[in-house]
């Protein structure tokens, strides 16, 4: 037997590997765990979306409410400033009104015969150019004379001013007045008088157009020696024609 011929020592036999041999167990996916369950998936996208949702909505809401509020407290404020500022130049308009109307009726019955062309230029001062002209015809042609003549002196103190309307750069006003006369003939008083004017706004002030006298409350009149008269009969009536 030649030494190749020798039986050989018998070689260890590989083991059939176990399950419980970790070295041969395949590793598991690490992902495997961390993907949710198909049933589950829905479930955490529906909410996952109504969180989503829910906040930037709340927040939108809360800040368009405040923004609401905050525009319409700046209209409210915007809106309440400019009426207030139209009833204060309302006011304002009818107080202008009010003083230059009291000033014409004061104008026209008070007159010292002495200074006369003072009282005329007051009354001009006050009157529209169309009433002005009317009035100094009046003045000039007759009234004029019959106050020197007499020598008549008028005060007049304004009772009470009513405004009709006032728009549009126009106004109605009522001035009721007292007024006395001293002259020659006597003393005259009138209580109560109403002078009914019109007015119009001529550049910043108010002139009159147009006044009428309407009436009187009371009106006395007394002779020069205190005897109380009737108006109108200081002058004696024409006797009559045999």
């Amino acid at each position: 037997m030649s030494k190749t011929d020798a039986p050989a020592k018998d070689a260890p036999k590989a083991e059939a590997p176990t399950d419980d041999d970790p070295a041969t167990t395949a590793p598991e996916d690490p992902t495997a765990e961390a993907e949710p369950k198909a049933d589950d998936k829905p479930k955490a996208d529906e909410a996952e979306g109504r969180a989503w949702r829910g906040v930037p909505v709340k927040t939108w809401l809360v800040r368009a409410t405040v923004a609401v509020a905050l525009v319409g407290s700046a209209v409210t404020a915007g809106l309440q400033w400019h009426q207030a500022g139209q009833a204060g130049q309302r006011d304002r308009e009818r107080q202008e009104v009010r003083a230059s109307a009291a000033e014409f009726g004061r104008a026209l019955l008070s007159y010292d015969h002495t200074k006369l062309q003072d009282a005329r230029h007051r009354v001009l001062a006050l009157a529209s150019d169309d009433f002005a002209k009317t009035y100094d015809e009046a003045f000039t042609g007759g009234l004029e004379g019959v106050i020197t003549k007499l020598k008549a002196d008028a005060t007049a103190d304004v009772q009470a001013v009513y405004l009709e309307k006032v728009e549009d750069g126009t106004a109605k006003a009522v001035v009721v007045m007292d007024s006395e006369v001293h002259s020659t003939a006597g003393t005259r008083r009138v209580r109560g008088s109403y002078l009914d004017m019109r007015l119009v706004r001529r550049g910043g002030a108010w002139k009159v157009t147009d006044v009428t006298s309407v009436g009187a409350a009371n009106e006395s009149m007394t002779d020069p020696e205190g005897k109380q008269q009737k108006p109108g009969e200081d002058v004696p009536a024409p006797e009559k024609s045999p």
